[in-house]
């Protein structure tokens, strides 16, 4: 009977749900022009509607990189406030120690609603291409 409550969280989730983490052109995740910005496409749930008040972490090869502010994401591409589900648009420049061309990134994403409670971590692992085509 010690396990009940542990359980019961667990079965009720908690946090928002990030899914089907995307490139947004299904061709190239990488913008033409420069080739450290990713255009992705993220899909959202949260049941406490808070989402849009919290927080989204842009993470690459493990290691937060961006932290941003999902009521300007929210705002700019015509989400209200209050929504419980989704899709994001996520444009997230990397920063690299080391780059060269074939290189594997994985990009990922968390968020954290308003409640403070932490979502999942989707993430897709794409080649780095830098420069021509």
């Amino acid at each position: 009977m010690r396990f009940l409550p542990l359980a019961f969280l667990l079965a009720c989730g908690g946090g928002p749900q990030l899914s089907n983490l995307r490139c947004r052109d299904p061709k190239a995740c990488q913008d033409v022009e420069d080739p450290l910005k990713v255009l992705l496409a993220v899909d959202f749930l949260d049941d406490t509607g808070t989402l849009g008040q919290g927080v989204l972490n842009l993470r690459v090869d493990g290691n937060t990189q961006q932290t941003v502010s999902l009521s300007d994401m929210f705002a700019a591409q015509g989400i209200a406030a209050g929504t419980k589900k989704g899709t994001l648009q996520v444009d997230d420049d990397m920063t690299l120690d080391k780059m060269s061309q074939g290189q594997q990134v994985s990009v990922s994403l968390v968020a954290v609603n308003g409640q403070g409670d932490g979502s999942n971590e989707p993430n897709i692992t794409f080649t780095l291409h830098l420069g021509g085509p």
